[in-house]
């Protein structure tokens, strides 16, 4: 799973981060982790390989969706990298009359965990 990484990023790619407040740009990717450059600040960011993988772990837990409210703003800039991933889509409901938006894990992903495809 993590070896797919560089090549579904696309290095140098500006994202913004999961609400939207901020966006950056991947600078380096490895064994270790990815280093991204906010674009307000100049300034890099090391985001862990855990703290990924961890990210990962908040979707499949919630098998519904991650509603962005829920989503603690140190968390968004490791969910905005989701953006540019194929395992992740966003979605929208209308709940209480109002249209809340969700991440969402890919089916293909949750078919693929449950047969044990994916380490």
């Amino acid at each position: 799973m993590w070896k797919s990484f560089p090549d579904e990023l696309y290095k140098g790619k500006n994202v913004s981060t999961f609400k939207g407040k901020e966006s950056f740009r991947v600078v380096s990717f490895s064994d270790e982790g990815i280093i991204v450059r906010l674009m307000s600040k100049e300034k890099d960011v090391f985001l862990s390989k855990k703290a990924m993988f961890n990210v990962i772990e908040k979707f499949i837990a919630h098998k519904d969706g991650v509603r962005q409210k829920m989503v603690r703003p140190a968390s968004r800039l490791k969910l905005g990298l989701f953006l540019l991933h194929p395992w992740t889509e966003k979605g929208e409901r209308h709940e209480e009359g109002k249209r809340r938006s969700y991440w969402l894990l890919t089916d293909e992903l949750f078919q693929q965990l449950a047969s044990g495809e994916r380490s």
